[in-house]
Order: structure tokens, then C-alpha cells, then sequence
């Protein structure tokens, strides 16, 4: 099974191209950066920080180039995707990885591709991707909460609540009676206290947010 890796555990050849299409979005050029991650993950599929700098590149491309598909335009491309890919979570799933990044370099982007991939990567034990997929669905739609939600138990998963409580409060500030919010809260505001080994602490700057919340 191929493992998930940082870009410095690549050869160097490849690292450097990692470099030059992380320069090339720098300028502007978002063709070539598209063109070269590609390459990149069908090498090294498992690289995520290339699949990171890969959405950056649609993102700019999509900005500066193209017009957001439509909602019903996104649905059924969204349903025609999972209709494809479902029947490999059972049989290959780096397979599942393969397609999503084959129709992401096709610009086809929508959010049933990123769940298809957060699905896969929870599957392979592939951490990073998982929040990676999490987080460009938010990019897609900020203002859904089950995304933010998702994400944030997702980044409790992998030990990093920090920045799950970043998004537990923004979904708070926007519905301070959310049920299950206030306990990931509450969740991850112990991990967090843990971590910083200051566990007396942990009562207090918990209400101390249920108040500011009120």
C-alpha cells in the first residue's frame, strides 16, 4: 500500500520541481504549476503537499480563467462522479485517489470528488489528505456548516485541535445552540489544554468560551 509522505522524502530531482511549480503559481503561471503536480502524483500519489499545491493552482486558474460551475451543473456532475467511483472503494482504492486527481486536473471540481478522496484517505491512513480534502470542500462553500464540522472532527482525529476549535467556533458564532459543536468543543478544548500540559486550566478557558459565546 503506497504511504502518505512530505515532499522532503522524495528524490531530489522531484522536490525541485515541486519547487519550480510552487514558483510558477507564485508568477502566475498556473498551467504549467497544474501540469507539473500532475505529474508529481502520479509518481508519488501519496505526496500532499502536491495535491495542496495542486488545488492552489485550480483555485487561481478557476479565479482568473473560469466561472464556477453551477449548482445544478455541480450536482450531477457530483452524482455521475460517486456513480464511478463507488464501486472501487470495495475493490482498489488507491484507484479511488487516482480518478480524483485525474478529474482534478481536468478542472472538474465539485464536492463530491473531495469527499470521494477524504473517504479514500481515511481508508489508506492518509491524515493530511484527509484534512486537505476537508478543507478545499470549505474553500468550495465557507459557509457550510457540516463541512466545517466535518473537518473539525477530522482534525480532532489526527491530533490537532487547535485549529478544531478555530472552526468549532466560527460554527458557534454562527449557531450557539449547535448541539454537537459545543461538545467537539468542549473535546477539544481538553485535547488542547492536554497538549499544552496545563490541565488545570482546562475548566476555566472552556466556560470562559461558553460565556463569550452567550
Amino acid at each position: 500500500m503506497v504511504k502518505e509522505v512530505f515532499i522532503q522524502d522524495v528524490d531530489e530531482r522531484l522536490r525541485r520541481q515541486f519547487a519550480q511549480a510552487g514558483n510558477a503559481l507564485k508568477q502566475g503561471s498556473t498551467a504549467y504549476a497544474i501540469q507539473v503536480c500532475g505529474e508529481l502524483l502520479r509518481k508519488h500519489p501519496g505526496a500532499f503537499e502536491v495535491r495542496r499545491l495542486l488545488w492552489e493552482s485550480l483555485e487561481a486558474n478557476r479565479k482568473m480563467r473560469r466561472k464556477p460551475l453551477g449548482l445544478l451543473k455541480a450536482r450531477a456532475a457530483g452524482i455521475q462522479f460517486r456513480f464511478k467511483v463507488n464501486p472501487l472503494f470495495g475493490k482498489d482504492v488507491q484507484e479511488v485517489v487516482h480518478r480524483c486527481d485525474e478529474a482534478l486536473l481536468k478542472g472538474e471540481i465539485h464536492g463530491e470528488l473531495l469527499t470521494s478522496l477524504g473517504r479514500a484517505a481515511q481508508r489508506l491512513d492518509w491524515p493530511e489528505t484527509r484534512v486537505f480534502a476537508c478543507r478545499a470542500r470549505i474553500d468550495l462553500d465557507p459557509d457550510n456548516v457540516p463541512s466545517r464540522l466535518t473537518l473539525a472532527n477530522v482534525l480532532m482525529q489526527v491530533g490537532r485541535p487547535v485549529e478544531a476549535i478555530e472552526h468549532l467556533e466560527w460554527i458557534l458564532l454562527k449557531n450557539p445552540s449547535h448541539g454537537e459543536a459545543q461538545t467537539l468543543l468542549k473535546n477539544a478544548s481538553v485535547a488542547e489544554t492536554l497538549q499544552r500540559g496545563n490541565w488545570e486550566e482546562t475548566d476555566t478557558s472552556f466556560f470562559r468560551k461558553l460565556k463569550q459565546k452567550s
